[in-house]
């Protein structure tokens, strides 16, 4: 019998794949990454060599989330999820289903809005620097100003979400010990 102070272990049917954990903690990193670039690019006053760089940095790591979050839904649609623990109230399973289809929306959205950004502030986004993306739509100042702002709030919603996220995974692991983190992650059992 285990003692209330063990934190439960996650049996190998319970636990995601190591293709559906590598996605998620790449993904992961990557919009770290990417939001502090978008914080720091920012503030940085004018228009100097370090800012365009990491101007292009963040839009190379946008265009690489979209298309790792395009995979990961796929792989998640074909692949069955992990059940959730035995006796986790069903209020908490419909708020882990809608936080994580409101993450999955979030990692398509943001993307696709700074790159119609980009596009209507006359910048075309080169992937990497060697791949030209098409711009879809034709510079337009009022349009531009309208999607700065939405790219902006969509990122400070993603943030909302994903500490969201990340303090329900250390309650499940700590208050609950219901062996939930362990899914997720490649190191606990």
């Amino acid at each position: 019998m285990e003692s209330s102070a063990h934190i439960a272990t996650t049996p190998r049917e319970q636990r995601y794949g190591a293709t559906a954990i590598g996605l998620h903690w790449l993904i992961a990193l990557l919009i770290v990454c990417g939001f502090y670039l978008g914080w720091i690019m920012t503030d940085i006053p004018g228009i100097t060599p370090t800012k365009l760089k990491y101007f292009s940095w963040h839009k190379w790591i946008g265009v690489t989330v979209f298309a790792l979050a395009v995979l990961r839904l796929l792989w998640r649609v074909t692949h069955p999820t992990p059940p959730m623990p035995e006796g986790m109230p069903r209020w908490q399973q419909r708020a882990a289903h809608l936080t994580h289809f409101l993450l999955y929306v979030l990692m398509l959205v943001i993307p696709a809005s700074g790159y119609l950004y980009s596009s209507a502030a006359g910048l075309q986004v080169v992937y990497l620097g060697v791949l030209p993306l098409p711009t879809i739509i034709g510079p337009d100042k009022a349009l531009k100003a309208t999607l700065r702002i939405v790219h902006i709030a969509l990122n400070y919603t993603l943030l909302f979400f994903v500490v969201v996220h990340v303090l329900a995974a250390v309650k499940h692991h700590f208050v609950d010990r219901d062996g939930l983190l362990g899914r997720m992650l490649p190191f606990l059992r």
